[in-house]
């Protein structure tokens, strides 16, 4: 009995430890098994809130294309049918 708990504790304390480690990259955005204690540099940071947003653009003028295409197709569909 005193061996399970103590292996329950220690599974318990472990668990806790990773979890901690992971939670702290995830919230910082970083990789999951990077250092959560390291430094990002302001240059570091900037690149990357700039390669998100480039790609968050490039997602939004993808979609401004398509319902454009749709609605082109659509008043072209209309007026063919008239």
């Amino acid at each position: 009995m005193r061996k399970l708990l103590r292996g329950f504790a220690v599974g318990l304390l472990v668990g806790g430890l990773i979890g901690l480690w992971f939670g702290m990259n995830i919230g910082k955005g970083q990789p999951l098994l990077s250092n959560p204690f390291a430094r990002v540099t302001l240059s570091e940071r900037l690149d990357r809130t700039m390669r998100q947003a480039a790609e968050e653009t490039g997602t939004a003028v993808d979609k401004a294309g398509d319902a454009v295409r749709e609605g082109a197709d659509t008043v072209k569909e209309k007026l063919q049918s008239e």
